[in-house]
Parts: structure tokens; C-alpha cells; sequence
């Protein structure tokens, strides 16, 4: 730990530092220990064998996170990059083209883009943007995306995040096809499908161009092509290498309900909550939600991408998940979003 800076926890090799489980000796958490140098508490709730209540740290020595899982509730994150954002730019705490979420962070409102005149070279974009015009910044891996993040000042979108968000969306009415929330299915944005709660299915596409791309959070503001267009990458690895190392239990190369038995019983650190909508029921492909695809013979560092992308089915959706990409795969579907 060095002058104005945070203990540092092991570096996973993809662009993300491994998180330790707080106050219960966890050999990750050695240099916050030795740096605090005394008793640190854990989680009430910790019962020694289920580390899915556990407060989790992780830090890059630059800017750190403090996971908690609230009793009734998902996952929450807070991190001093956040609570800097919030002290600096426009009234709202975030610079044009993001958006304050009301959830404690602020995020990139589209996806990253090139500025303004800057086409996407075989080294991508100069840096990050969020803005309305243009398309989105793909052929970028995992690990590409979290330095292109760092390099304005922010960080990748993590999963604690883009559950906050994704359950914000859950909850407001105008998000659902019928108007109501659990009415109808929620939208989905630029899908290739015939399911409600879509349009065109094309290849990733410039700004808005559908009521169906737009989402609205509960504080009003809106975020857009959070579902559908591109798979986006998020700041979260589980397999080899990682942690959690628990894999889920399903059929091999399967995609599956968020609220299939096989889901809800991983256990541990990466359980439900860092997956599904808050309402179990919606966690079926019938409601837009999304699904998850994960391979139980898999056991290789994977890396998490959410939301779907143009040429998904019915399980592209705000909480779609795939576990099938590797940290350093690339292509014309992978793309991010930033977060500070």
C-alpha cells in the first residue's frame, strides 16, 4: 500500500483483481489486513461455508470495491472511483454522455463509441465515448475494454453494477411492453427475433433508431441499447484462475431459464442474485429477461458478457448472460460500457 493509494488484491490476469472474502482470513485479503492491522469484521450472516454473504474487497492499489449483499436483496457495490465522479463534472455528478443512475454510480447512457469523426482502426477507437451517433466500439476483448475504460478515468462496468441497473429496469412500468411492470415483456432493443419487445435484428446500429432501445431508470433518466445490439463486456471472471472457482451445474453448452433449478442452486459466491430479476418469474425466456449460457464441463477462465447482441434469440434481454467467452476473445458482437 503506497501514499494515497489501497491494498492491492491478486491480479487475475484480465484486466480484474481478484476479490477476498473480508474478516475471515482469506489469504487474498493479507494486504488489506496488514495494512489495517486489526480485527477485521465479516458479514453477520457469513456461516464459514456459504460465501455469498461476505463483504468482498478488491482494489488495484488506484481504486477499490466493497461487495455486500443486503438481507431481501442482490448485491451492491460501492467504489471510491464513484464517489470522486459524483464530486466533479455537471450538476448531476456525470459528464455528457453519461448518466447518473441514482444507484451510486454514474454510466456511459449508450454504448462506447469512437469520438465523433474518428472511424474504428485495427487499433480501435483514440478512446472511449459515449454519445448518440456512430456505432459501437467492438473487436475489443475483456481485457482491452477495462484499460480503454481506465484510460478516461472510469473502469469497466462491473456485475454488481449491471445488476443495480438491470433491476432498476425491471422495476419501472414504461420498460414493459404492456405498460405495467410484468406486463407484456420487457424491451429488448436491435434483436433478431420474432418475440415482442424487439425490432430489426441487424448488425449493431448508430444511436437510437427504436422506442424499443431505450430504457428508463427509476430516477428518470435513460439508458440505451442495454439489452440487444451488441454483447457487452463486464468486469467479472469465474473458472480457472478465479473467484469464485465454482462452476454451475447444467447441461453441456446449454442455454437456460435465469430462474432454472440450475441456476438458483450455484451456491456460494456467484449465486442468483448476481444473475436474475428480482421477480423470479420473469427469469423465464416469456418475459424479454433474457437467459444464461454456460458449459459444465468448462472449468477455463470465462468472462462474463451481458444483454444479448442483434442476431440473439429469445434469450438476448437486460439480464442475458454468457459464460462462453474467454477474457481475450474478441469479435464484431463483443462491445462495452464504462462506469466511474
Amino acid at each position: 500500500m503506497g501514499v494515497n493509494g489501497y491494498p492491492v488484491t491478486p491480479d487475475q490476469g484480465s484486466g480484474s483483481r481478484a476479490t477476498c472474502c473480508l474478516g475471515i482470513g482469506d489469504t487474498n485479503c493479507s494486504a488489506i489486513e496488514t495494512a489495517i492491522g486489526g480485527t477485521i469484521p465479516k458479514d453477520p450472516s457469513y456461516t464459514g461455508t456459504n460465501k455469498e454473504w461476505c463483504y468482498f474487497y478488491k482494489s488495484d492499489g488506484i481504486t477499490f470495491d466493497i461487495y455486500a449483499k443486503l438481507e431481501g436483496e442482490g448485491t451492491i457495490s460501492l467504489s471510491e472511483s464513484t464517489v470522486t465522479a459524483k464530486k466533479k463534472g455537471t450538476t448531476d455528478g456525470c459528464e455528457s454522455g453519461w448518466i447518473n443512475t441514482g444507484l451510486g454510480f454514474c454510466v456511459m447512457q449508450y454504448e462506447a463509441k469512437c469520438p465523433e469523426g474518428d472511424d474504428i482502426g485495427s487499433d480501435g477507437c483514440a478512446y472511449a465515448v459515449s454519445r448518440s451517433g456512430g456505432t459501437p466500439w467492438t473487436n475489443i476483448s475483456q481485457i482491452n475494454a477495462a484499460v480503454a475504460c481506465k484510460a478516461i478515468g472510469a473502469h469497466l462496468i462491473n456485475n454488481a453494477e449491471w445488476m443495480a441497473i438491470a433491476r432498476d429496469i425491471e422495476s419501472v412500468g414504461t420498460n414493459w411492453t404492456g405498460g405495467s411492470v410484468g406486463s407484456g415483456v420487457l424491451k429488448r432493443g436491435n434483436v433478431g427475433d420474432t418475440v415482442t419487445g424487439n425490432y430489426n435484428g441487424a448488425d449493431p446500429e448508430a444511436g437510437v433508431t427504436n422506442s424499443l432501445a431505450t430504457l428508463y431508470l427509476s430516477n428518470g433518466q435513460t439508458i440505451h441499447h442495454f439489452s440487444g445490439n451488441v454483447w457487452e463486456w463486464v468486469d467479472y471472471t469465474i473458472g480457472t484462475g478465479s473467484a469464485p472457482s465454482q462452476q454451475p451445474q447444467a447441461p453441456t453448452s446449454a442455454w437456460a431459464a435465469l430462474n432454472s433449478k440450475d441456476v438458483t442452486n450455484w451456491g456460494t459466491v456467484f449465486g442468483y442474485d448476481n444473475v436474475g430479476p428480482k421477480n423470479k418469474n420473469y427469469g423465464t425466456t416469456s418475459y424479454g429477461a433474457g437467459a444464461i449460457w454456460y458449459n459444465n464441463t468448462d472449468v477455463a477462465l470465462r468472462a462474463l458478457r451481458r444483454g444479448g447482441t442483434w442476431d440473439s434469440t429469445s434469450h438476448a434481454g437486460v439480464f442475458a448472460l454468457s459464460l462462453g467467452s474467454s477474457p481475450t476473445n474478441t469479435g464484431t458482437h463483443l462491445g462495452f460500457r464504462c462506469a466511474r
